[in-house]
């Protein structure tokens, strides 16, 4: 268990600028809080003619997922697993795209349920005190 971590871009398999996430906030062996603000960024990677969609916060919840999967694997001292993104469910988006809230957002995430293949997540993106998006991510691990 922590309250620090490293910095996101040391525990994800991405490079600047698809990097989304700054900084992590807290995490324990079930949760983990970030922060962003790179849904301001005019060069988000993300963007699709000029616009973040409120559904591109999947993939901001995915690397919060990710750091906290590195995370508590290195609290156990056990080699990271590579995985991906198999399933994104109970989505419900609160606003229609990323890039017009102005506050950083907030990225919490879950553990639901984990297993020796596969993980379960529930998330939550607000700014400002304001619900974004949330749902239920799930991983499966290789």
């Amino acid at each position: 268990m922590s309250n620090s971590a490293p910095s996101p871009d040391t525990l994800l398999p991405h490079a600047a600028p698809m990097v989304l996430i700054d900084a992590i906030l807290h995490w324990d062996d079930n949760n983990i809080s970030c922060t962003a603000d790179s849904h301001l960024a005019a060069d988000n990677p993300l963007r699709q003619s000029g616009v973040l969609s409120v559904y591109t916060g999947i993939e901001y919840a995915a690397q919060a997922m990710a750091a906290h999967a590195q995370l508590t694997s290195m609290a156990a001292t056990s080699v990271p697993r590579k995985g991906f993104l198999a399933t994104a469910s109970k989505l419900s988006a609160q606003v229609r795209n990323l890039d017009d809230v102005a506050e950083p957002l907030l990225v919490e995430l879950q553990m639901i349920a984990v297993n020796s293949g596969s993980s379960l997540y529930s998330f939550v993106i607000s700014a400002g005190g304001q619900i974004l998006l949330d749902g239920q991510l799930m991983a499966v691990v290789e």
